[in-house]
């Protein structure tokens, strides 16, 4: 048997064993081989969310859509909110006044949400959509309580949790490629609207149907566990509250897309200063070519001053939201990246 055979042969096995042992292939890795594909590009598929894309005779390695250029310590520093923080403050961009303490010392948190006044939201350092975040606790007897709970999905009672000044109003994400903003989505809220003829609950199942037909946002349902609507529990209604035609009754006090929020397209209207902040919040991290930047703000269509805005993250791995919105425009992420990396290859980069 000569050797190229032989190669042949053991690549024909790898790949049988890399299909049998992943068949199911991650959403935001499927986008960016299909926009490869469309470009005439080869990809073989490794695992679940990793795949090689043969750009000009090279073989590009891919985790979901981050590619060569985006590194291991990128990624830990995107994940560790308090860091990445830390170094986006130093460009002149606002960020939440936040702290990083133990879940099991309550007195510490309690001080420093005296300090800051409240409210104040506690969340995981690392975690991702929106898993453990606590908002709007406006007293010392809640603190001790959602710590408490946060200490059981830490499973840690030494492990550091963010603690922050909530700071109010609507929740953006900017896709930032190259130093470019791609795209700018508002996150709004879980909410239905009534008719003035169903409950709360059945507007919900009309909505989740309709979400069930949006590629991204079927596995993104409103939940209609009533523990789950925290907005609408404190404003004393019920999953069987009637409300009128035209009302709109938010369900969730967190804006996450997972959670059943609404992405909504503000790309065209957005002020050029924003993007600017973005553009910075990314440059922020060393080396970083592309990622997701959250901007709390009051309104991104007026221009930002010294305390109308933060931004509360750079997302190494951002969902594809912009592509799948739930009104307005979509906006492609998969293209945007795969440019850049036709470029970084003809560069000379790999």
């Amino acid at each position: 048997m000569s050797n190229n055979t032989q190669q042949a042969g053991i690549k024909d096995e790898v790949d049988q064993r890399v299909a049998d042992y992943e068949r199911k292939e991650g959403f935001k890795s499927t986008l960016l081989e299909e926009e490869a594909l469309r470009r005439g590009y080869e990809v073989r598929r490794l695992t679940f969310d990793t795949m090689i894309i043969k750009l000009d005779d090279k073989d590009v390695l891919f985790k979901d859509m981050n590619g060569p250029s985006s590194s291991a310590a990128m990624q830990e520093v995107c994940d560790n909110k308090y860091i990445a923080r830390l170094l986006v403050r130093e460009t002149g961009v606002n960020v939440p006044k936040s702290s990083y303490l133990r879940v099991n010392q309550p007195d510490d948190f309690i001080r420093f949400a005296e300090e800051a006044e409240y409210p104040v939201v506690i969340k995981p350092n690392n975690l991702a959509r929106g898993q453990g975040v606590f908002v709007n606790i406006d007293s010392n007897e809640k603190m001790v309580k959602r710590l408490k709970e946060l200490a059981e999905l830490v499973s840690n009672p030494h492990e550091k949790v963010l603690i922050e000044k909530q700071y109010m109003g609507d929740d953006f994400r900017f896709f930032v490629v190259d130093g470019e903003v791609v795209s700018v989505t508002k996150r709004a809220r879980a909410s239905v609207t009534g008719d003035g003829s169903h409950s709360v609950r059945a507007l919900i199942d009309l909505k989740n149907d309709r979400r069930k037909q949006n590629r991204n946002l079927k596995e993104c349902l409103i939940p209609t566990d009533p523990k789950a609507c925290n907005r609408l529990n404190r404003e004393g209604k019920s999953l069987d509250f009637i409300p009128d035609d035209g009302e709109v009754v938010v369900l969730r006090d967190e804006s996450n897309i997972s959670h059943g929020g609404d992405s909504i397209d503000f790309t065209d209207v957005v002020h050029p200063a924003y993007r600017e902040i973005a553009i910075k919040a990314v440059r922020a991290i060393p080396g970083l070519h592309y990622a997701g930047v959250d901007i709390i703000a009051n309104d991104i269509t007026q221009g930002p001053d010294s305390d109308n805005y933060v931004v509360t993250e750079v997302e190494f791995s951002p969902g594809p939201i912009s592509m799948y919105p739930w009104k307005g425009e979509p906006r492609d992420m998969a293209g945007p990246v795969l440019d850049f990396y036709e470029q970084y290859v003809s560069a000379g980069k790999i």
